[in-house]
């Protein structure tokens, strides 16, 4: 164990965790496995963080607050969920495959083969519909050089990915239908924004590492089944201790290390090791005015985050088959079919989820605005749709949504070992190596974790 986290007798350290999030989860989990007591505090009446679940009153169903998905690739949220025990509520795609559309019902098709990789895509690719000859000629030498970039390059955390990707030679048209469709959902963010190196980073563990990385897989089940009761029960049954439904109102130093946390109902909590799993400006705001100018947390300020609109919409009759369809040169970007993942009985509608990333045009606008634009969207791209009845309609804003990763945010990110000597800090937000996603949270957690226990 790292020196300022050992003890002076054999008694392990009493570690409390700050935000029941999928980072504090995550981390809560690995140290009751390796035998710490640990107390996890949650200022809600519930775990999760910003993935959980709800009853919707009007049409009583569970409800996601956003549409979360997972690939392949996610090894971290996977080994996660095995250890949970949930897994098994997931679906997950028996190989690649996306469906494109346009407005006028075009339809391109992504999905892998049993070629080796990097080619296992290719064929999907060389016939996909929305891109022309040329558009594909380029997008081909962009693969390869993607394949062989050095994504931990400083030169490409300098530009953005729209820039390095003109730069080399791709087509408007790419951009729009094929290079945007992937990033502005992997990384909630246009990729005339996100960093060549995270968009990079994000082709090179997806769509190129093998055949299975880029398999989508999604929940069964709402969000807080999943995880947020799961992992309560978890910490439950291990030893562990919750606080929920306070909230932290600040960290009390002794200018070294932190000695309690005090409440929202008065108490204090006290442990050896501290770690805080909130977002950076929950964070900043609990702590103690001498430390928030402090350069580490300082450099805190200059993140920025984005926003996800997610529209919940009830038809009276089925309008869509697939599990879920993405789209271009539409309102539209990914629309889901809950009744495929959910247990709907003898109800003969359907639940849609319209999923909205980067949606910074979107978030300040009315509910009413928000549904008349996007239910006008859904009947535009499905036929069935003109001639279905609207039985409700639920509009779920996230403005900070997740962290975003433009050029030089990097740098922002912080390690988990902060300039308080017994003050870890966790969450998708700090310097995980990935975007800010749900794998991104539980790598963070773990990483903090292990710098105890190791």
């Amino acid at each position: 164990m790292d020196e300022k986290f050992s003890s002076s007798n054999s008694i392990k350290p009493q570690v409390v965790i700050i935000g029941g999030g999928i980072a504090g989860m995550a981390a809560a989990c690995d140290l009751l496995e390796a035998a710490y007591p640990v107390t996890l505090v949650e200022k809600r009446p519930y775990l999760g963080g910003r993935a959980f679940s709800f009853l919707d009153s009007q049409m009583e169903r569970e409800i996601d607050n956003g549409q979360h998905i997972f690939l392949g690739c996610c090894t971290y949220y996977t080994d996660f969920l095995h250890k949970l025990g949930t897994f098994y509520q997931t679906k997950v795609q028996s190989k690649t495959l996306v469906n494109v559309l346009n407005p006028d019902g075009r339809k391109g098709k992504l999905s892998s083969t049993h070629l080796p990789r990097p080619f296992h895509m290719l064929p999907s690719f060389l016939t996909y519909a929305h891109l022309g000859f040329r558009d594909k000629i380029w997008a081909l030498y962009a693969f390869l050089r993607i394949a062989a970039a050095n994504r931990n390059n400083p030169v490409l955390e300098t530009e953005t990915f729209g820039h390095w990707l003109r730069r080399h030679h791709q087509t408007q048209r790419a951009i729009d239908h094929f290079w945007d469709l992937i990033i502005k959902p992997s990384v909630n963010d246009d990729l005339e924004d996100v960093s060549a190196a995270t968009a990079i980073m994000v082709f090179q563990e997806s769509l190129l590492k093998n055949r299975d990385s880029s398999r989508i897989g999604y929940s069964k089940v709402g969000l807080s089944n999943l995880m947020g009761k799961a992992a309560e029960k978890y910490i439950l049954n291990r030893g562990g201790q919750l606080i929920t439904g306070k909230s932290v109102l600040s960290l009390r130093t002794d200018q070294r290390i932190i000695e309690s946390i005090q409440l929202s109902d008065g108490h204090t909590v006290q442990g050896d090791i501290y770690i805080s799993s909130l977002l950076f400006d929950d964070l900043l705001s609990i702590l103690p005015s001498n430390l928030q100018d402090h350069a580490y947390f300082s450099a805190l300020i200059k993140l920025e985050t984005a926003p996800i609109v997610n529209i919940h919409i009830w038809y009276d009759r089925p309008i869509m088959e697939e599990d879920f369809t993405a789209f271009v040169e539409s309102p539209l970007q990914w629309v889901f079919n809950k009744n495929s993942t959910a247990d709907y009985g003898s109800h003969k509608g359907q639940h849609i989820i319209v999923s909205l990333s980067a949606a910074f045009e979107y978030i300040s606008l009315s509910k009413a605005t928000l549904e008349k634009t996007f239910v006008d969207a859904v009947a535009d791209a499905f036929p069935k749709a003109r001639s279905a009845r609207v039985l409700h309609v639920s509009i779920i804003k996230q403005e900070k949504a997740t962290v975003r990763c433009k050029p030089g945010s990097t740098k922002l990110r912080p390690h988990p070992k902060t300039p308080i000597a017994n003050l870890l800090l966790a969450g998708d937000w700090t310097d995980t190596g990935w975007p800010s996603t749900m794998e991104g949270a539980v790598r963070s957690g773990v990483k903090t974790a292990q710098i105890i226990i190791n």
